[in-house]
């Protein structure tokens, strides 16, 4: 019997101008025969087979489950493209590939399934990918019977030989060379399989009675993606192989009919022509989001608008999303339970009608809806009120990085007694069987092609399984998607737009964010509260260069529930709680200078961190030890290591216990190497009698490894709990050390854990809170805690940036370098044969050593653990002397001839002898003249006779180089043509002597500084330079040049640092891959290798562009030897053309002004920055500075540099601050503020305290005041390295 829905239609015919010619072409509506032919348009197929397994053939959509349905559902093309699908499948007998642009990408994917539902094929899926390999092509080796391999045929292999039509999804998403592998299978129908067999065409089995037959009803249907102006990048052999047919978007007026015939009715023609019209801008919809974007409209009007439900279906214009703000009136939703009974969760308006734009998305259509926000905008929360008030249970599924789509749906492992392998549910698999909610935490952090390959579950409700396995989605089954907004590139492409509903979620408004915070913590202060909204209030106003410096001062939701559940019981230590959240201390000196002037403006009370004295009171610390002591049913768990009480550590204690005590479940504990955080987390733990669970991470810790030990035994294997399973199953405390050496992923994996109490482990079973008499559920002891011991992130430590992952999940606190008072008793316990002298030398040492670290001095920072070091080598051999121990610290650097003269300057003025010789002493500015009166009127500009004995000349008109005279060549005169330094006091005039000059004199003297500037000019271009003047600026600046190389240099080595490679077939075994390698798979290696050889998502890196802008008018000259700013100036340009001429990773520009000009361009990115070539630029500004006329151009170089770069250019600007005399003020300056660029002002010069008030006044800390030219590499070098964090 024909199970295919019979029925008859009238046919109809319609004109269709080709895009080609303009020949007529007749589409004539589906119909079915009695005698059970399929017509579609003119293409008639008799008796076509049909499929007999249900679980195989995809089913229709419910608005076309009839027949008669189509001609007005359907528009012309759409009717056009299942004709063409007929031609190719059962007239033609072709593979066919289904083109077009991503967005949509469901189409094409809605019509071949609609074709197979029509036609009653049986289909095969595979959901390309990166990490699509041959096995999945061909046939995958499985265990079974106790030890025997067997091959378990994959779907193109299952489709050849039942005769199936295989969908190959995403064709441009594989990696290159692996579709090959069907080469042979699309030609000739032949493919060789690793069990030994091999398929052949029906006409060679005929002949042969060999081999296996391809039933000669396989089609191959492929999908694939291009977007506009790009032609197939298929491999051509594969590619030549294949008919293709381009599926464009529906034009509007079809679009208009479909939306029509879906609707209900209750919207009218122009509101369904206007969305239309509006999608249009956007390249093309697929039909099925515009109907399901009018379903919504229809269910939830008046309360939604068009525009916000187009925002929702991924069809916005601008890429946008539906906000609560979006809601004009409260979403009528009923049949929802009460949520109430969360004690942890307080509802709000915002975080209801966030809920309800959830359930809305669900009941109009969607099974997927996915919230984007950033962190601390109560996602996961609001996900598990949703899934309370539908009824459903919620499974947590955390994303990482590594997952490849076969991870997202099952796992590979292996039956406990048998030890054949076997294949277990995810979260995601488990909730689509059993009709509950799925949490997918992360969907930013997956690669794209991954993320894409849950289509056909998502959109379509099919889950077709790696082990062949296949079911529909329960009809209760529903996703909740929680990720950050996108940054540098957006993971949120096209096809993934059309994936889901799309909510946007923002941080809370005030009044609701207080109202929260005061229902959690009902004992805190108001003002307190009120205040520190205030604080997160300015923080959010300040604008940085990256967003990881965002990140970084922002106070998210969960840091202000750490601060209010600190502070409900220590008031006093807001501050101070605040300083610890914020991990202030490991921050860049202009981000602790933005933060302490935002507490300032808050009324909140900056910690003092400058006394070295401290006083403590040992009993706060035994009293919170007494009231959380626990009893340890296994004493060799508890620590017990050497501890030397002292007050820097105790205080330390104090804040970690305190955060213990009011219940925080994970600390981030965070300082530099060796000032005592594993000292002092043992000791507390001896102290509270806690057992602990240690484990130490490195580079190679995976997320596995984290969770479980996998090992085979007996043929089968078997898991072992790691020491997270028996912390969380045990009540102890697990100390997770050195957590910034391993992958950020690993790590955030615990955000799950902490924040949702939720985890699934490798071989199937879940952490959680439920007390369940499940095998697979463990329950998480109440008194399990994290304590995640971590060094600051950045040069010189090779760490990852954990805090900016992570610091809002944890509690945070900073272990800070010893006070000299704890340093020195320390020290006494180690040495108590060491002369107390010796111990009080190596102290101040230190001390010394710790602010030349705090201020940039340098990079190395110098703790107790060395100190102890030393102290111990006195110890034991007091004879070998100081100097001998202290090498034993600072060989490290004895080749960097700059940090060891830095370093010998330390510890010689503390009577310990590095080097043998002194560093380069700087040289002195000169003194001071007085007020001139000139002895003769100003008439006659000339450059003036030259002194022989360069004897000082004041007042007169004769001599060249004077000063205070009148017409002649010199400084602090009037009526000279440009000025000459001769190097002595400069005596200067009034203002009003100088408007005393006549106008032809002025223009005389002007025309005379041209010339002599062109003369300067043309002989620099001649080869007529200074080298001495090169010699010395470079003499000055080595120092420098080398210590801002060795900042990049870290940089560099990030950026190339290497990754694990994955599905190689040689190097070390990938443990995520045991049961395949048991079963003899091949790609079951990893290697490591560069980032850009793991062809992923990452954004190529590009040239990072610096733009210098250097002040070279007249002040610099005048002013130089007041304070030798031009001296300043030209070591900073030296610095960064030496530093940067060779680096591909940077593009500089220097751009000099002065009175006469706003832009002089010295140098580009094309320039050869020899030496000979920097010295011309120097020699150019210098003569710039010598005969331009006085004036200003300062606000006009920062306006027209910042108009002209591009989007992320660096701009650093070094000026003097002689802007008063022109009237700038800091609102002039207001480019400075611009979110287009990093834009940083600095000043080297300054008459008075004119620089320091002007740069206080700027706000963001976006200008710095620079005397000394030492400071100027470490001020550049912090502007460069944040301006480029991630």
């Amino acid at each position: 019997m024909i199970t295919f829905r019979l029925f008859r239609a009238a046919l109809s015919t319609r004109r269709v101008l080709s895009t080609n010619n303009v020949s007529r072409c007749f589409h004539k509506s589906i119909t079915t025969l009695i005698d059970t032919s399929v017509t579609i348009g003119d293409v008639t197929v008799s008796n076509p087979p049909m499929g007999t397994n249900p679980n195989l053939i995809p089913t229709l959509p419910s608005r076309l489950e009839h027949f008669h349905t189509l001609p007005s559902t359907l528009p012309p093309c759409h009717i056009s493209h299942l004709r063409w699908m007929l031609q190719k499948d059962f007239v033609l007998h072709q593979d066919f590939l289904l083109l077009g642009t991503p967005r949509l990408a469901s189409e094409r994917r809605h019509l071949l399934l609609l074709y197979a539902a029509l036609l009653h094929r049986e289909v095969e899926y595979v959901a390309l990918s990166r990490d699509t390999s041959e096995a999945d092509l061909k046939q995958r080796k499985e265990v079974s019977n106790g030890g025997s391999t067997v091959y378990v045929h994959q779907a193109p292999v299952r489709a050849a030989i039942h005769g199936r039509l295989l969908i190959l999804d995403g064709l441009e998403k594989a990696e290159r060379n692996v579709l090959p592998t069907l080469s042979n299978l699309l030609e000739n129908r032949e493919l060789p399989l690793d069990d030994g067999t091999m398929l052949v065409s029906p006409d060679v089995y005929d002949r042969h009675k060999m081999g296996i037959a391809v039933h000669p009803d396989f089609r191959v249907a492929a999908i694939g993606s291009l977007s506009e102006g790009e032609s197939a990048s298929l491999d051509p052999p594969l590619r030549s192989r294949f008919q293709a047919r381009l599926v464009s978007s529906v034009d509007e007026g079809d679009v208009l009919v479909a939306a029509s015939a879906g609707s209900q009715g209750i919207l009218d023609m122009s509101t369904l022509k206007e969305m239309v019209k509006s999608t249009g801008d956007i390249g093309g919809v697929s039909i099925q989001s515009i109907q399901n974007a009018i379903r919504y409209i229809e269910m939830f009007q008046p309360s939604i608008s068009p525009p916000a439900a187009l925002n929702a279906h991924g069809m916005g214009i601008n890429g946008g999303m539906i906000t609560p703000q979006d809601v004009k009136s409260p979403l009528k939703l009923d049949g929802l339970n009460d949520t109430t009974t969360n004690p942890n969760f307080v509802a709000t308006n915002t975080t209801n009608t966030v809920r309800d734009l959830i359930i809305a998305g669900f009941r109009s259509g969607n099974r997927a809806v996915a919230c984007v926000g950033p962190k601390g905008s109560y996602k996961s929360a609001i996900a598990s009120e949703t899934a309370k008030a539908m009824g459903l249970k919620m499974e947590l599924f955390s994303l990482h990085p590594d997952m490849t789509a076969r991870d997202l749906l099952m796992v590979r492992g292996t039956d406990k007694e048998s030890g054949d392998t076997s294949w277990r549910e995810t979260p995601l698999t488990r909730a689509a069987r059993r009709g509950t909610l799925v949490v997918l935490d992360g969907i930013d952090k997956i690669r794209t092609d991954t993320l894409t390959s849950l289509a056909l579950v998502l959109e379509q409700g099919w889950v077709i399984l790696p082990d062949g396995t296949r079911f529909y989605t329960h009809d209760d089954f529903r996703c909740i998607a929680i990720a950050h907004p996108p940054e540098k590139r957006s993971w949120i492409t096209p096809e993934v737009r059309s994936i889901f509903h799309w909510i946007q979620v923002d941080p809370l408004p005030r009044e609701e964010l207080r109202d929260i915070l005061m229902k959690l913590y009902p004992s805190l202060d108001e003002i307190i509260l009120d205040k520190l909204l205030n604080l997160q209030k300015e923080l959010d106003r300040v604008s940085v260069d990256s967003a990881a410096e965002k990140e970084a001062l922002q106070l998210t939701m969960r840091k202000l529930k750490h601060i209010c559940r600190r502070v409900e019981r220590s008031p006093n230590e807001l501050g101070r709680i605040i300083h610890n959240t914020l991990l202030t201390s490991f921050l860049p000196e202009w981000d602790q200078g933005i933060i302490a002037k935002c507490l300032s403006k808050c009324g909140i009370d900056v910690p003092d961190e400058g006394n070295d004295e401290i006083s403590f009171d040992y009993g706060m610390v035994n009293e919170l030890v007494k009231s959380c002591k626990r009893a340890a049913s296994n004493p060799l768990l508890v620590p017990n290591p050497r501890f030397e009480e002292n007050p820097g550590q105790a205080r330390s204690e104090l804040d970690i216990l305190e955060a213990h005590r009011v219940g925080e479940k994970a600390l981030l504990i965070t300082g530099y190497q060796g000032v005592g955080k594993n000292k002092i987390v043992d000791h507390l733990l001896f102290k509270l009698n806690c057992e602990r669970e240690y484990i130490q991470l490195h580079r190679d810790s995976t997320i596995q490894s984290l969770m479980m030990t996998p090992s085979v035994e007996n043929g089968r294997i078997v898991y072992h709990d790691s020491p997270l399973v028996r912390a969380a199953k045990y009540g102890r405390i697990l100390v997770l050390d050195e957590a910034d050496k391993a992958p950020v992923e690993v790590v955030a994996l615990l955000k799950g854990l902490i924040e949702d109490g939720q985890l699934s482990l490798p071989d199937g079973r879940v952490l959680c809170h439920d007390h369940s008499s499940d095998p697979d559920i463990i329950s998480i002891h109440p008194d399990f805690r994290i304590w995640t011991l971590t060094n600051p992130a950045g040069f010189p430590f090779h760490g990852n940036d954990l805090a900016r992952e992570m610091a809002d999940v944890f509690s945070c606190h900073q272990v800070p370098p010893m006070d000299m008072e704890s340093h020195r008793r320390v020290l006494k316990s180690y040495g108590p044969k060491v002369e107390v002298h010796l111990i009080e030398k190596i102290v101040e040492t230190w001390e010394e050593l710790r602010n030349a670290h705090k201020k940039g001095i340098i990079s190395y920072p110098f703790s107790l653990r060395e100190a102890v070091a030393v102290v111990k080598h006195l110890n034991a051999f007091p004879n070998d002397g100081i100097k001998e121990a202290v090498e034993n610290v600072v060989s490290f650097d004895r080749l960097d001839t700059s940090l060891a003269k830095r370093l010998d300057t330390i510890f010689s003025s503390h009577g310990i002898r590095l080097l043998d010789s002194n560093t380069i002493e700087r040289r002195p500015g000169r003194d001071h003249g007085t007020l001139s009166t000139p002895k003769t009127r100003a008439s006659d500009p000339k450059h003036g006779k030259v002194d022989p004995d360069n004897t000082p000349h004041v007042g007169g008109n004769t001599w060249a180089g004077g000063t205070g005279g009148s017409d002649t060549a010199g400084l602090g005169g009037r009526g000279g043509p440009y000025r000459l330094d001769a190097g002595h006091p400069v005596h200067q005039i009034s203002d009003e002597m100088k408007a005393q000059v006549s106008k032809e004199a002025q223009e005389r003297a002007r025309k005379m500084a041209q010339d002599a500037l062109q003369k300067k000019l043309d002989d620099l271009k001649m080869g007529k330079l200074d080298w001495s003047r090169y010699t010395n600026l470079r003499e000055q600046v080595d120092e420098q040049i080398s210590q801002l190389k060795s900042y990049l240099r870290d940089l560099q080595k990030r950026s190339e640092e290497r990754v694990w490679l994955k599905n190689h077939t040689s190097g070390e075994i990938d443990e995520n891959k045991i049961v395949d390698l048991l079963s003899g798979e091949k790609d079951v290696f990893k290697r490591r290798g560069m980032p850009s050889d793991a062809n992923n998502d990452s954004l190529q890196t590009q040239p990072i562009v610096i733009r210098l802008v250097v002040d070279i008018s007249a002040s610099m000259y005048r002013f130089n030897g007041y304070d030798q700013r031009l001296e300043r100036l030209l070591e900073a340009t030296l610095m960064m053309m030496e530093t940067l001429k060779d680096d591909k990773r940077f593009q500089l520009y220097i751009i000099g002004h002065n009175g006469s000009s706003a832009k002089i361009p010295l140098v580009n990115p094309t320039t050869n920055m020899d030496e000979n070539t920097q010295l011309q630029v120097l020699e150019c500004m210098v003569a710039n500075t010598q005969y331009t006329y006085a004036g200003d151009n300062t606000i006009d170089a920062i306006s027209l540099v910042v108009d002209e770069a591009a989007t992320g250019d660096l701009v650093i600007i070094i000026s003097d601050a002689n802007l008063k005399r022109y009237e700038i003020t800091v609102n002039d300056l207001s480019p400075l503020q611009s979110q287009k660029v990093h834009a940083h002002l600095i000043f080297i010069g300054s008459l008075g305290d004119e620089a320091s008030e002007l740069a206080k006044k700027i706000p963001n800390e976006r200008a710095q005041v620079c005397f000394h030219s030492a400071d100027l590499p470490l001020i550049i070098k912090q502007i460069v390295t944040n301006a480029v964090r991630a």
